[in-house]
């Protein structure tokens, strides 16, 4: 007679069992806004990562860890950029409202940890960027920095962020930006034509200082004065009036006014910039003695 014996094997597995891999929803744009001119201020907005997990199948609770690279342009995650051609500015993504945690990787100890409940759900990664105030020297233009390659990582609460295995990297980006406008002021001296006893052709230049964004183009317009003409400007003492002009140039051949072909045009360095009024009294007959006088309006465009 012959005896058989029923060996039976069974294979226990511990760790994470997964039913699907958790969805994440990135925000594409992380928007500082505009701003008009330097230095830069405190700037604060927020972005967010959804992720939405379903239930560990051997009931286990589940840990998701999300890692944030440098972003392009960056230096390290300690210095993060954004970037316009040559030129940067720095901001900081973090993983509180208070923005005293930076938002890193798991090498750094400085990623974003979620934890759902048994069943699973839906939870809401914040990132929270903050601009540096007191930045100065930037051009006007576009700047951002693209994080690629967001890493998640998934596996139970029982597991430490860098000993899971299930590892991912997101085809989302998400980008950082800021948009700086040109901004610019301006202050004039007066122009002296001195102490006369005869009217003749007397020339006499004074200066205006504008101050604009590196890179912003401006116009600088010089309007008519009392008389409202830029074609036939007067200093008047009373109902007594002496002819004048204001011109662009020292050969005093182009005049300078409030319409579009007598404008003065230029670009913004940063720092002020004088432009040169030159004016000229023609030769004309008698007036009664005294100090005649005109307000000239400067207006900068930009």
């Amino acid at each position: 007679m012959a005896r058989r014996a029923l060996l039976l094997f069974f294979l226990m597995g511990v760790g994470s069992a997964w039913g699907q891999a958790c969805n994440y929803t990135v925000a594409p744009v992380l928007d500082f806004g505009t701003i008009a001119g330097l230095p830069t201020p405190e700037v604060d907005v927020s972005a967010s990562i959804t992720v939405q997990c379903p239930t560990l199948s051997n009931l286990l609770l589940r840990r998701v860890c999300v890692s944030l690279p440098i972003g392009s342009g960056g230096i390290s995650i300690a210095d993060r950029r954004m970037t316009s051609g040559a030129f940067d500015v720095q901001y900081q993504l973090f993983r509180d409202a208070a923005r005293t945690l930076v938002w890193g990787n798991v090498a750094g100890g400085q990623q974003r940890i979620l934890e759902f409940p048994l069943l699973g759900g839906t939870l809401v990664a914040t990132v929270y960027g903050r601009l540096f105030a007191g930045q100065t020297g930037k051009p006007v233009g576009s700047y951002q920095s693209i994080l690629s390659g967001i890493e998640v990582r998934e596996g139970s609460t029982l597991e430490s962020c860098a000993s899971m295995g299930n590892v991912y990297s997101l085809p989302d980006t998400m980008t950082p930006q800021l948009q700086i406008e040109p901004n610019c002021t301006i202050s004039a001296s007066p122009l002296e034509f001195g102490t006369v006893t005869n009217i003749t052709q007397t020339d006499a230049s004074s200066n205006l200082s504008v101050t604009c964004t590196l890179n912003g183009a401006y116009t600088v317009a010089l309007d008519g004065g009392n008389n409202g003409d830029i074609n036939d400007r007067k200093m008047q003492l009373g109902p007594d009036t002496i002819d004048y002009q204001l011109y662009q140039d020292a050969a005093r051949t182009q005049t300078w006014g409030d319409t579009p072909a007598t404008l003065v045009g230029g670009t913004g360095n940063g720092a002020a910039q004088s432009l040169t009024v030159y004016g000229r009294v023609p030769l004309q007959s008698a007036k009664p003695p005294g100090t005649y006088q005109d307000t000239i309006t400067a207006t900068v465009t930009f």
